[in-house]
Parts: C-alpha cells; sequence; structure tokens
C-alpha cells in the first residue's frame, strides 16, 4: 500500500476491494483511509470503493472523518465514491457532519453526486429525518435529470417511515409534526405530479405513512388539549365526556365498539362564520381517542374466543390435525430440536408479525400452522406467543376476485366471512374494527397452501402492499417465498429423523389411545418395519402419521406395506373398509383416485384444484356418483370455491403419488407421450423445486412396481439413476433440471 510505484498500490487497493468485509482487518482499514488522502485521484476512488465494500465494519472516526473530506475533492468520480461508501455504512455514518455534506451534495452540478447523496440520506433513516434534509430533498424531486427524482422519491419513502417510527414512538411534538407534515405534503404533491413520472407504489408508500402520521397528531392534539389547564372551551365539555370515556374504557371497555357504531354516521359542519368546516360527531365528543384503545379490543376478543376455540377445532382442516407432535425444525437458519410457542414471542412481540412455514408436501406444515392458531387462543400467557389473545382465521381457499383486481377488498372480505364464522356471529364484523383488529394484531390470518394458489391470489397477499393492514399472518408453502420487503421469520420443518422416529411413533399412539394395544417388542417391530420400508433414516410427518393408522388397524406386522406407493394404496383400502353400505370395491376406488390425482397435476405437476365439471368428465359413466363416493364417503377430496365449483385432494402427497401409478400405467411404453410429459415438465415455471414431490414420487412407484410396468428404457434407466445425480442436476432423455439435488428413495 506504501509502494511508491502507483500501479502497485492501484492494484492493492482493488484486490481489498474484491474480497469485501474479508478485509475488514484494522490494519488493512487504517491503509485504506491512509490512501483516502493519496494524490493520485483513481486511488483516491480505488480506496473509497474498497471501503464500501467492506460497509458497516469499515466505521471509524478516521472512516468517517477522511471521507466526509472527500466529499468536497474536486474529481467527481472520488465525490461520488465517497458518498456510496458512507451509505454502504449505513445509519452508522450517520455524523452531523456527514448529514450537512450530503445535504449539501443534493445541489451538486454530477448527476451521479446528488443520486448517490439523495441514496444516502434515505438509508440514514431517523438519523436524517431533519428538516433541512426533507426540505433539500423536496427540492431535488424537481431535478432535470429522472434518475435524481427516484432516488429523491425512494429517500423520502424511507425517510417518512423513520418519521413514522418516531411518531409511534411518541417522540415527537406538536410543532415537529406540523414541520413534517408540511414537508411530506409538498412532496406527495410534486411525486403524484403525471410530469414527474413517480413509481405509484412508492407514492402509495408515502400516502400511508404520511396518514399515520397524521393520525398520531392528531392523538397528540387531544391529549394536549385534555391536559392544557387554560383551554378556552366550557369546562363541563372537557372535563365530563373525556371522563365518561375513561370510566366506560375502564369498566366496560367493549361498550365502546357499540358507542363508537351509533354515533359513525353522524357528521356536522360549523357555521359558515367559523369557516364551515365538517367536524365528525366522534371527534365532536371527544371520542375518537378511546374508541379502539388495546384495551377495547382485548375486550371484545376475550369475549369472542370460547366460541373460537370451539368453532376453529371444527374446520375441517384443523379437526384433522387435531394431534401436534413437534417435530425438528429450522427457525430463520438456526435449528432446533423442536419448535414451540416460546420460539415464537420475538416474532409475535413485532409490530408488524410474519411466520413463512415451508417445505415439501407431507411435512407438516399445516399442522404446525393450525398449532400457531390454538396457540395464539391460550389463556396462559407462558403457551402463547404474544402478550396478548388472538382470533385465528384460516385462509385456504381462492379470494374472490374480480378481473384483474389486485387490492386487498377480496382477502379483506375473506377474513370478515371467517371471523364472522369463527366468533358464531349473525352480522358481519364492521370494517372499521375488522382493519383496527388486523393492524393491532388482534386476529391472525393464516393462509395455507400459498404457493399452490393462484397468481392473483397471490398478488392480493401482498404484505409489501403499502395498504396491507394485516400486522400478523402465518404463511403455509412449498417454496421459499419472498413476501417483498418486510422482516419475516421462516420456520423450516425437518423429516423425522432415525433416532426419533420410535419417539414419534410413541408420541402419536399414545395421543391416539392406541400405544397399549401393543407390546413393546411389537411396537419395535413395526418401526424396523417402517425403516425398511423407507430404507432412510428420515421420513415426513405425514408418512409417519399414515404408517402408524394401518399400524393401528392392522392385525399382525404381514398386513404392513412394503413401500411407500402400497401405504398409500392400503390407506385407501383402510379408509374404505369404514364404509357400511353401498360399498364400492377397492380396485375400483384405486382407478377412480388415481385419475382424479393426474388432472389436478396435470397442468403444473403440482396438485390444484379442478373444476368439477372436468373431473365428472374424466371419470366417465356414473361420474358424479363416483365423485360423492370419494368425497363424502372416503374425505379424499373437498368441494372448494365461491361457487362450490371446484375439487382438490385433501393430502397433495397423496394425489402426487397417485398420480405417479397412474402415469405409468396410462403411458406405458409409449415414448412420444413421455418425451411429451419431460418437456412439458422441463419447461414448468419454478422447476425443479416447485415439481421435485411429484418426480420423486413418480420414480418411486416406478421402483416398487419394478417389472409390472413397462415403459421406454431410457425412461427407467434415469428414474432408476436418479440417487447418483449429482451437481449437474437432472437428466432425462433430452431434458434437464438443474441445480438440484434429488433425494435417494431410502431417504424417502
Amino acid at each position: 500500500m506504501n509502494d511508491k510505484d502507483l500501479s502497485v498500490r492501484f492494484f492493492a487497493v482493488e484486490a481489498l476491494g474484491r474480497v469485501g468485509d474479508i478485509a475488514a482487518t484494522d490494519e488493512a482499514i487504517k491503509t485504506l483511509t491512509k490512501l483516502l488522502n493519496d494524490k493520485e485521484s483513481f486511488v483516491r476512488i480505488s480506496a473509497a470503493e474498497a471501503l464500501a465494500s467492506i460497509g458497516e465494519k469499515a466505521v471509524s472516526d478516521g472512516v468517517i472523518k477522511a471521507l466526509t473530506k472527500l466529499l468536497n475533492d474536486k474529481n467527481i468520480q472520488v465525490r461520488s465514491s465517497a458518498v456510496s461508501a458512507l451509505a454502504s455504512m449505513g445509519e452508522k455514518a450517520a455524523t452531523n457532519e456527514v448529514i450537512k455534506a450530503l445535504t449539501k451534495l443534493l445541489n451538486d452540478k454530477e448527476l451521479s453526486v446528488r443520486f448517490n447523496a439523495a441514496e444516502a440520506l434515505g438509508r440514514f433513516g431517523e438519523k436524517a429525518s431533519t428538516y433541512e434534509v426533507i426540505k433539500a430533498l423536496t427540492k431535488l424531486l424537481k431535478d432535470k435529470e429522472s434518475e435524481v427524482r427516484h432516488s429523491a422519491t425512494v429517500a423520502f419513502v424511507y425517510i417518512a417511515i423513520s418519521i413514522e417510527d418516531k411518531a409511534q414512538a411518541n417522540q415527537l411534538s406538536l410543532s415537529k409534526f406540523n414541520k413534517y407534515i408540511s414537508q411530506l405534503e409538498k412532496a406527495l404533491e410534486i411525486i403524484e405530479n403525471p410530469e414527474n413520472n413517480s413509481s405509484e407504489n412508492e407514492a402509495a408508500f408515502l400516502r400511508r405513512s404520511l396518514l399515520v402520521i397524521k393520525d398520531k397528531r392528531k392523538a397528540l392534539f387531544w391529549n394536549s388539549l385534555l391536559k392544557n389547564p387554560f383551554i378556552v372551551l366550557p369546562t363541563a365539555y372537557l372535563s365530563f365526556l373525556p371522563s365518561l370515556w375513561f370510566l366506560l374504557l375502564r369498566l366496560k371497555p367493549i361498550s365502546l365498539i357499540q358507542i363508537n357504531e351509533i354515533l359513525k354516521p353522524y357528521e356536522f359542519c360549523f357555521p359558515k362564520e367559523l369557516g364551515g368546516v365538517p367536524v365528525k360527531s366522534r371527534d365532536l365528543l371527544l371520542f375518537s381517542f378511546f374508541k379502539f384503545r388495546p384495551r377495547v379490543l382485548d375486550a371484545w376478543v376475550k369475549k369472542n374466543i370460547p366460541s373460537a376455540r370451539e368453532r376453529f377445532e371444527l374446520k375441517k382442516t384443523v379437526g384433522e390435525r387435531s394431534i401436534h407432535i413437534p417435530v425438528a425444525a429450522t427457525l430463520d437458519n438456526q435449528d432446533s430440536l423442536v419448535v414451540m410457542e416460546k420460539d415464537l414471542k420475538p416474532t409475535f412481540n413485532r409490530n408488524r408479525a410474519c411466520l413463512l412455514i415451508y417445505g415439501e408436501g407431507g411435512a407438516g406444515k399445516t399442522s404446525l400452522a393450525c398449532q400457531v392458531g390454538r396457540w395464539v387462543m391460550s389463556d396462559d400467557l407462558d403457551k402463547r406467543p404474544a402478550q396478548h389473545l388472538m382470533l385465528p382465521v384460516l385462509i385456504e381457499e381462492e379470494l374472490r376476485l374480480k378481473e384483474h383486481q389486485e387490492d386487498e377488498k377480496p382477502l379483506l372480505e375473506a377474513i370478515q366471512g371467517q371471523l364472522q364464522d369463527l366468533i358464531d356471529s349473525a352480522k358481519a364484523i364492521p370494517e372499521e374494527l375488522l382493519e383496527q383488529l388486523l393492524r393491532q394484531r388482534r386476529v391472525l390470518v393464516i393462509v395455507d397452501h400459498f404457493s399452490e394458489m393462484s397468481e392473483a391470489t397471490r398478488k392480493a397477499v401482498n404484505p409489501d402492499s403499502p395498504n396491507f393492514c394485516i400486522n400478523a399472518l402465518v404463511v403455509t408453502s412449498r417454496l421459499d417465498e419472498k413476501l417483498g420487503r418486510i422482516t419475516k421469520t421462516t420456520l423450516h420443518p425437518h423429516r423425522i429423523q432415525g433416532d426419533r422416529l420410535s419417539s414419534f411413533m410413541d408420541d402419536y399412539l399414545s395421543h391416539r389411545g392406541h400405544r397399549d394395544n401393543f407390546t413393546d417388542i411389537e411396537f419395535f417391530n413395526a418401526c424396523i418395519q417402517l425403516s425398511k420400508m423407507v430404507g432412510t433414516r428420515n421420513i415426513t410427518v405425514l408418512l409417519a402419521k399414515l404408517f402408524a393408522e394401518q399400524l393401528i388397524s392392522s392385525t399382525n406386522s404381514q398386513d404392513l406395506p412394503n413401500n411407500i406407493p402400497e401405504l398409500m394404496l392400503e390407506y385407501l383400502n383402510q379408509i374404505n373398509r369404514d364404509v357400511v353400505e353401498d360399498k364400492v370395491d377397492d380396485r375400483s376406488i384405486h382407478k377412480n383416485a388415481k385419475i382424479l390425482a393426474w388432472k389436478c397435476l396435470e397442468q403444473t405437476f403440482r396438485p390444484i384444484p379442478i373444476t368439477r365439471e372436468n373431473a365428472l368428465i374424466n371419470l366417465g359413466d356414473d361420474a358424479d356418483n363416483r365423485l360423492k363416493y370419494l368425497e363424502n364417503r372416503l374425505r379424499l377430496i373437498e368441494t372448494i370455491g365461491a361457487g362450490k365449483d371446484e375439487i382438490r385432494f385433501v393430502l397433495d402427497p397423496l394425489a402426487e403419488y397417485l398420480a405417479g401409478l397412474h402415469l405409468l400405467e396410462f403411458f406405458g411404453n409409449q415414448q412420444q407421450l413421455w418425451q411429451q410429459f419431460l418437456q412439458k415438465a422441463a419447461e414448468t415455471e419454478d422447476a425443479p423445486e416447485s415439481i421435485q414431490g411429484f418426480l420423486l414420487a413418480l420414480r418411486d412407484c416406478y421402483l416398487a412396481k419394478g417389472k409390472q410396468v413397462n415403459i421406454p428404457e431410457i425412461v427407467a434407466k434415469e428414474l432408476e439413476n436418479l440417487p447418483n445425480i449429482g451437481n449437474g442436476g437432472l437428466v432425462i432423455g433430452n431434458y434437464s433440471f438443474t441445480n438440484v439435488y434429488f433425494i435417494p428413495l431410502s431417504c424417502f
């Protein structure tokens, strides 16, 4: 670094920049700081860029001082690089001197300098939300360069969010509120101007934050008014009404909801002499401050908890998962033996709680989501992830969307309907109350099967939207969903490890009340049989449960299945045995179920709903009775949709295996059909991750059937060799799936 040769210094700095924070040693940072004063401009540029790549680890008084000095450098690129370096260091670099210097650079004649300066101030967030910065950024919104205007707009979004945080934390005075609101309104007016060509999403974010800030100012105003002993209004008016509302808040808080509904329609206007300003009766009566206090919402939730607990369990999806056996999982990249309610407390204590449960079919995602729904209703604080009670709402069907509709209204309507049913209310929940329950996290919204939902529904469930009012959300998906820029907790359930298999089976059988039916020898022989069947030390929760149910119904170990496809078919036989009248033979059940399963997977190779009409067409003669038998007698499928015109399989892995068996029988040795199938699979969206479950099921079905199926040799060979696929991905025929690591049959 101290070499006299210019090229040596330059390439040394370049090398440090490429390794980023790995180079963040005290010696390296000290040397780079010294080179910020190098006589050659491109060395100063490279040193600043190297510090930018190191980021927050490079922050020190010396570095900040040296970079601040470069903000006045004559070289354009030097100034721009210094700004970028400070931006990369985030709030740690946001000293008063830096903010003052960056604010000055908003008037720099060079485009890149103005752009980077606006971006840096935005990244500083709360520390940069000063009156002077906002005023300078407002001027920049009218910059002749569109890139600069966009950078200023984004900066305003971040600063508005930080002001909102200050407002929520009650850290602003009335005068500061007025200053900030005035500047933000000016900024919004410029941003909304069509000639500005600003992003509507960014404008929406700014509008939402401004609305929150105004609401907090109103609350502060009324609080100040009530505390001021020199108010002009009559003493009785100012003392009696607030005292009345406060008394009701303490003694009968839920009555405030009823009063709010009574007062809501009424609005008055001051005389023209006084400006003719309209005023809501709730504001005139000093009621607005009290109407949706946490105590009020808690009282409403507590009143409806008994009904919610009962009716939540009556939901088919929840009732079928009444037995919850905790399994190992990865929580935010941290492995845990089991995930319990206490592990989710940090998530549910946030202002916006978002939990994503993702994993393969049969991993127990829905079961875990239902258990979270039970936890949030617990009276025991130690067994509840949130500080307050919550009502769980389960969304598992497509939303009723109009054509090209992408707003949140259909989602809110679905929540409103589910909540009404949950609390067994004759009337719909008022929209104003519903929004407050959602915003203040008194309602937990569970969206199940998110990855299998239509694109339109997925867009409606958008936590990144500025109007999204759901602040307690659980999403289950087969994929690790982005869910926008919000902070989310990820929960990835694991397969049951071999050393915990017997423990899981023991717990499950005990909960079912059948553990005492088996001696220890019989029980462990059954566990050994399960291990032989899957050839693994890891198994999904669903497969373990299905095997346990087979064990309960079997008379001896010889009745237990030897492979997974056989387990699925035996499951069909088992539930068909319970049918008393007008029983259909097992073979017919298998045939009908396989056909329907393939139709549910045919389009996307993932289990999705199909129309009832499509199902009837493919079932052939007496199709309606066949479908009713599968739905009403066996509970294999369920009718969904607003018009009850769609069906889907209750268990996705079952559908995948039945579809795999059907494909082997239907395609046979017809190579052309296999080639068309493989080509479509390779072109499927999000392949291979999105269809990995079906491909694995297909392979397992072939290996289980062995010589009974006559498929093209090239396909058979590749299916047999799937466990040996390495970094090159899956290749079948002329079609390939890259970057997928298939689990051997022995690990399924």
